[in-house]
């Protein structure tokens, strides 16, 4: 039933001011259909939105004799008991709405139609609404309900409304989903659970390096997906998060504990990627009352629940460090700057190590911060001697109004890389790039994306995250040729021993530390013993295999 708040409900409420987007628009009308227990939810724009906002679900429908008051200023359906204000002024919301402000805020906009049926109501009702005027009429209509936005203007793209959809679907994976733009499909969703709505939100390749994590305890609930230790972002922008079905930043609290359980799998200020849906007692948290609806607190208790699921999570999946590492008794340590012998291969550990030795010196080299130094130091110096080069085929990239903005701002930066021009508003084609990026032509948006937010904080930093996607990751196997041609190809480097990150890309250990390890007396060079014996009865002796 949709009832009027009483205006000690409308002082509390009004405290954030309705501002709508087109995103924010879109999220109402979603969020209503959420409420009405919709299963099936249809989004369509039409003009960019500007022209025309449909949003039509298969809910509970709205009676016929409370249409008017649906379009009224702080009438809602969704506070079935607004005079109880618990401790603090919080109320005690079950919903994603609570306002009773979005329908009106788009009447005094647009043009709002609204044609709606209950499923017990023989007949439906078609509202039009704009500004003070208002008119109901009886029609036929399927259950359900249907907004139409005419004539609606603001700022906004479709592509925010399409990564708001798919955010929805990571905290709602049950629901069927249908967004078009000028009449073409942009994405449609069956309802066919988590998996996929990741996949939607975070891509196919990345979706796979997901881990599970489920927990249920006292009263609470943890389900989501995350990211383990081999994929990580410095920023928490692709980590989301949802309590009882709404969608909320992140408290301070509750993030720094998912660092703190990451703590011996991440490197220091980076964040895992991924979902996590929290259903909690409506006491375990507090909802800011403004019209954004995103800060919430939650208890301590929240806070060591899921720390401990995520824990669970990891031992699950045999990622977590049960016992502290040995302490060797000589440390290993980097090659000093002053120039590397020649290195031969001898072969690799755990897919992700090679070894290799130099007169008495075995080396063990990280094949991918190795791999990393190898194209970075390719990319510079293509960089340099090339310049840029014009693409077989322009690449438009949309931007948003903020990703605009900052097009003056971060010139010194994008004109390094790419060479544009503008194309409309909120977008430019790019026209040139380094030619090692012209294999790569649906990354290019991306990559420009990155130096124009200044993510890459230089055009070194940059070029390093580049050379990280290709580069050979730990755990591939690498042949004999591969791996000594990748030996050669670290010591033509300028800068051999780091990574474009500064780690170690090999470790030395000299002959006379493994004597001591081992309490031998001498080495190869000083004894017979240490040298391979010819059987008894055999032919030939066989050499000592060559490098590659």
């Amino acid at each position: 039933m949709i009832r009027l708040l009483p205006e000690e409900l409308r002082g509390l409420l009004a405290r954030g001011e309705v501002v709508f987007s087109l995103k924010d628009a879109v999220r109402e009308l979603l969020e209503n259909a959420l409420d009405a227990g919709a299963k099936r939810v249809r989004v369509e724009l039409f003009g960019g939105g500007r022209e025309r906002i449909v949003v039509e679900d298969d809910g509970e429908g709205i009676p016929f004799a409370e249409l008017p008051l649906a379009v009224e200023p702080f009438a809602t359906s969704k506070l079935q008991d607004p005079g109880m204000l618990p401790e603090g002024n919080s109320l005690r919301i079950t919903t994603l709405g609570f306002r009773g402000q979005a329908l009106y805020a788009l009447r005094q906009a647009a043009l709002l139609r609204i044609r709606s049926r209950p499923r017990f109501q023989v007949g439906g009702g078609l509202l039009l609404a704009r500004g003070e005027w208002v008119e109901v009429r009886e029609v036929p209509a399927p259950p359900g309900t249907r907004v139409e936005v005419v004539g609606w203007e603001g700022a906004g793209s479709e592509r925010e409304v399409a990564e708001l959809l798919r955010r929805y679907l990571l905290h709602y994976p049950w629901l069927s989903l249908a967004f078009f733009a000028e009449g073409e499909a942009r994405l449609l969703f069956p309802g066919a659970g988590l998996k996929e709505a990741a996949r939607l939100a975070f891509g196919r390749v990345l979706t796979e390096r997901l881990l599970a994590v489920e927990r249920e305890a006292g009263g609470m609930r943890l389900q989501g997906l995350l990211s383990g230790p081999q994929v990580s972002r410095t920023r928490p922008d692709l980590l989301f998060l949802a309590i009882n079905g709404r969608p909320v930043a992140w408290p301070e609290g509750l993030l720094k504990t998912v660092r703190r359980a990451y703590r011996e799998l991440l490197p220091e200020g980076h964040f895992p990627v991924g979902v996590l849906n929290l259903t909690l007692p409506l006491e375990a948290f507090r909802l800011r009352l403004d019209a954004r609806k995103e800060e919430v607190a939650v208890l301590e208790e929240v806070e060591a629940f899921v720390e401990e699921g995520l824990r669970e999570a990891f031992q699950r999946h045999n990622l977590a460090r049960s016992l502290p590492e040995p302490r060797p008794l000589m440390p290993l340590s980097p090659p000093t700057p002053s120039g590397l012998p020649p290195l031969r291969y001898l072969g690799q550990f755990r897919g992700s190590y090679l070894l290799a030795e130099a007169g008495d010196t075995l080396y063990l080299v990280d094949q991918h911060a190795a791999h990393e130094r190898v194209l970075y130091e390719e990319f510079q110096r293509r960089l340099k001697e090339e310049g840029l080069r014009e693409l077989p085929y322009p690449v438009l990239v949309e931007l948003s109004p903020a990703e605009e903005a900052l097009l003056p701002e971060r010139q010194e930066a994008w004109a390094s890389l790419f060479a544009l021009e503008a194309f409309g508003p909120g977008r430019v084609r790019l026209l040139a790039a380094p030619s090692f990026l012209h294999p790569y032509p649906l990354l290019l948006p991306e990559i420009f994306r990155e130096a124009l937010r200044g993510e890459g904080k230089s055009l070194t930093e940059l070029l390093a995250r580049l050379a990280c996607l290709p580069a050979v990751k730990a755990g591939h196997p690498l042949s004999r040729a591969e791996g000594q041609a990748l030996l050669d190809a670290l010591l033509r480097c300028q800068t051999p021993w780091v990574c474009p990150h500064g780690r170690p890309t090999l470790l030395a250990l000299k002959e006379e530390d493994l004597i001591r390890r081992f309490g031998r007396r001498s080495g190869a060079r000083a004894g017979e013993e240490a040298r391979p014996r010819r059987q008894e009865g055999s032919g030939q002796e066989e050499p000592w295999p060559q490098g590659g």
